[in-house]
């Protein structure tokens, strides 16, 4: 199954086409007499404000599609399966589908566009977080009349259009009804609503002078959201002028007729994608129609719905010319739809370029993943720590509990003092079907991850695929280079001879990179080796550059950025630095869905970014690893380093003077370091206790150990008795973020999601790096609003 579709307007950029017009020198001959101007010129040199006139915007869409449709056609060699394109672009799929010649096609764009490029006095606008029953609910409750639904983009990504007056005005009732978004768009005209009945009698009269030819390949229409009856096409694009673009119904079609992500190609101008996202939307905002609504009979094709644009959708924001030394650039306006890195997005299967990371012993909890999921971004459940069944009954309840398809991770924490717990953990994942991990704490890869690595590695038209995708965190360029390479000889070899993976397993292990993506760590909470991303961004950026060339049959590759992102600032410095994704992790833990007690939510919401402080890692503290944790108001980190220097100093717990052991016993543990080993004996391996009875300095880490468990735990069940010892993990991102919010509805953490977190931290990102863009550019403060 494949389909193709096309952008509408809002998707023109300078520079589009470039390639094209010389390789298909009939059709822009053709365009060229017809249009009386060059297209070529237009599309290449501008100006930018010419081309974003929807006179000649319209025709140079067609123009450009059409072209990219003949160049991909000559690539792919096989027709699609289904057409579909918005709004002017449904003109580019009936050429495609042989309906149109490409002359006919773009006379008919022409006119249309030159039509409606005549409406005064109208406006559209973006609304964003409320599906179409509630946005015309809203019009019906408020008796307005004025102002219509024009595009159905997603479930919850509806354009509305109608007087301007009207729709400027209407932003607060929108935003009171639960909008998330409200954006007024830079048109002059009411497209797709009854305003345009002039426009579309005057069109009826041109198109009656065109031939239509039968479809050689369904085309979705527009209006009806169901493929065109050949007899009834004329019609429906006449009444395509005044009816809504019901894309989001027309995708939800699709899925009914088992059309999946992988299988749908946008073709138009070069640049981010504007239309496929929206599949994806739409999959995990709605799935596909239902028996019924498939069933349902079309509405007659002289009927006029209710209204659409043809015009910059919310995705598809005009294009903006700057002057740079001298010369006239076409830079789109940056949106939460362009920020990142798309193809990031497609692989990963979500909406946007945001990641929540694991934080251990369930904090980042099931309830953080299947909020996340259900806004379309990443979530990693926090499965460190926690034992074998408690991971599977939670990765069952977020499956049960997302849509079908909406992607979710599971933490892989690499385990150097308990290797078998790595192999545990792969089995679970192997058996519940996790297609997604975030490898952490890796100093080399393991035989355990890549036995997940290898399962799912399949051929596929000429590539190599992975349904087990691995994103590895690391705060080195040298860890990071272990997971740009193929996964180690040695562990493949050995996976092959006790028959956990097969040959055709290890051959494709040896042609692919053990991670789909690095997520570069710089100094953040828990697990940090105190590293800046301005210097540690660089350098692995050209890694993964060098291993997308080496590995030519996989990919593309990713590198994503974590720590300190709490700001839109601190989001907008590591993208510009070439991050694809940004992941947070502190600011999660001080929401309503972290799986931690309110007792530490409660002390998190008050840190500025210098309440937190270096201690010793508990894992590996003879090793001197560092953990970075909350400061303010606990003794914890003091009390920590000051075990480690125990444990350097003394070789085993009965040289500790008594005096000095009586008061870490009473203070710190609360019972005698008997007591303590006494448990530890419960939890441990028979070898690894015989080891700590005859090895007095192990089992002095034993115990010492045990204090940070214990600290932990008091601190996930809110012990307030032992709140001077709570251990929380935690960076400098945590306060950054409360200052942001400070004096707004986020101030308290009662208030706060981490999906609300995630789209506004995005939104305001965008913004920042408009106004940023504009002062260096020259624009003013003010452009592009």
């Amino acid at each position: 199954m494949k389909v193709c579709m096309f952008p509408g307007q809002g998707a023109q950029r300078l520079g589009m086409g470039l390639g094209m017009f010389t390789r298909f020198k009939d059709q822009v001959e053709q365009a060229h007499d017809i249009l009386g101007y060059s297209i070529a010129g237009l599309c290449q040199d501008g100006p930018i404000e010419k081309l974003s006139q929807t006179q000649y915007t319209q025709p140079a869409l067609y123009v450009v599609n059409s072209l990219q449709y003949l160049s991909h056609l000559e690539e792919a060699g096989a027709k699609p399966d289904y057409l579909l394109g918005h709004s002017v672009s449904e003109y580019v799929a009936l050429f495609a589908a042989g309906v149109l010649d490409f002359a006919d096609g773009l006379r008919l764009v022409a006119r249309r566009g030159a039509l409606m490029s005549r409406a005064e006095g109208g406006a559209m606008a973006a609304v964003l977080g409320l599906e179409a029953g509630a946005v015309e609910e809203l019009l019906r409750g408020e008796g307005i009349t004025d102002i219509f639904p024009a595009n159905f983009n997603t479930p919850k990504q509806i354009v509305v259009s109608g007087r301007r007056q009207a729709v400027v005005d209407a932003e607060a009732l929108f935003l009171k009804a639960g909008a998330s978004h409200y954006k007024v768009l830079p048109v002059s005209g009411a497209f797709h609503t009854p305003f345009m009945e002039d426009a579309r009698s005057q069109f009826a009269e041109f198109v009656a002078t065109v031939a239509f030819a039968p479809q050689q390949v369904p085309v979705i229409s527009n209006v009806t959201a169901r493929p065109h009856v050949n007899a009834d096409i004329r019609a429906r694009m006449i009444e395509q002028i005044t009816a809504p673009v019901r894309w989001s119904e027309s995708l939800r079609y699709l899925l009914a007729k088992g059309v999946a992500f992988a299988d749908t190609v946008e073709i138009g101008p070069e640049g981010p994608p504007v239309v496929r996202p929206m599949f994806k939307r739409t999959e995990l905002e709605a799935g596909p129609l239902g028996e019924a609504d498939l069933a349902a009979d079309l509405p007659p094709a002289t009927q006029v719905s209710p209204v659409e644009p043809d015009e910059p959708s919310a995705e598809c924001h005009e294009q903006a010319p700057v002057k740079l030394n001298g010369a006239r650039h076409d830079f789109g306006r940056v949106t939460m739809e362009t920020i990142g890195s798309r193809s990031f997005c497609d692989v990963f299967g979500v909406r946007y370029p945001y990641v929540s990371g694991a934080m251990y012993r369930g904090i980042a909890s099931s309830d953080i993943v299947i909020r996340m999921a259900k806004a379309g971004l990443l979530g990693f459940f926090g499965a460190a720590g926690l034992p074998p069944e408690e991971i599977k009954a939670e990765i069952r309840k977020i499956r049960s509990s997302i849509p079908a398809g909406a992607a979710f991770g599971v933490n892989f924490i690499a385990h150097l003092n308990r290797p078998h717990l790595e192999d545990v953990l792969t089995d679970v994942l192997l058996e519940e079907g996790v297609r997604i991990v975030e490898a952490s704490a890796f100093m080399e890869v393991t035989q355990a991850l890549v036995r997940y690595r290898a399962k799912g590695l399949r051929r596929e038209n000429g590539k190599i695929r992975s349904e087990n995708k691995v994103i590895a965190k690391v705060s080195r360029p040298d860890v990071a280079a272990q997971f740009l390479a193929p996964a180690p000889r040695p562990a493949v070899e050995k996976l092959l001879q006790n028959g956990s993976i097969t040959h055709e397993e290890a051959e494709l292990l040896r042609q692919v990179p053990v991670a789909d993506a690095i997520c570069v760590e710089a100094d953040s909470g828990g697990h940090t080796d105190q590293g800046m991303p301005f210097a540690l961004i660089p350098p692995i950026l050209k890694l993964r550059d060098a291993a997308e060339r080496e590995f030519g049959l996989f990919g593309p590759l990713f590198v994503g950025a974590a720590g300190g992102v709490g700001t839109p600032e601190a989001a907008a410095a590591v993208l510009i630095l070439g991050a694809d994704f940004i992941l947070t992790g502190s600011i999660n833990q001080c929401t309503v869905e972290a799986g931690t007690s309110d007792a530490v939510k409660d002390m998190l919401e008050g840190i500025n970014v210098y309440d937190t402080a270096y201690a010793p890692s508990g894992e590996m503290f003879e090793l001197g690893s560092k953990i970075q944790v909350l400061k303010k108001g606990v003794f914890f980190p003091a009390r920590a380093e000051k075990l480690v220097a125990l444990y350097r100093q003394y070789d085993g717990l009965d040289a500790i003077d008594s005096k000095l052991r009586k008061q870490i016993e009473e203070r710190y543990f609360g019972r005698s370091f008997d007591a303590v080993f006494d448990e530890v004996t419960q939890s441990y391996p028979e070898a690894e206790i015989e080891r700590a009875l005859r090895m007095p300095k192990h089992r002095m880490a034993l115990v010492f150990r045990r204090y940070y468990r214990d600290t932990t735990d008091w601190a996930l069940k809110g012990d307030t008795a032992h709140k001077v010892d709570f251990q929380v993990h935690c960076g400098p991102a945590q306060g950054a973020f409360n200052q942001w919010v400070e004096g707004t509805e986020l101030q308290s953490w009662r208030k706060r999601h981490v999906d609300t977190i995630g789209l506004r931290l995005l939104d305001e990102t965008a913004e920042l790096l408009n106004r940023r863009l504009s002062v260096l550019m020259g624009w003013g403060a003010g452009h592009g609003d």
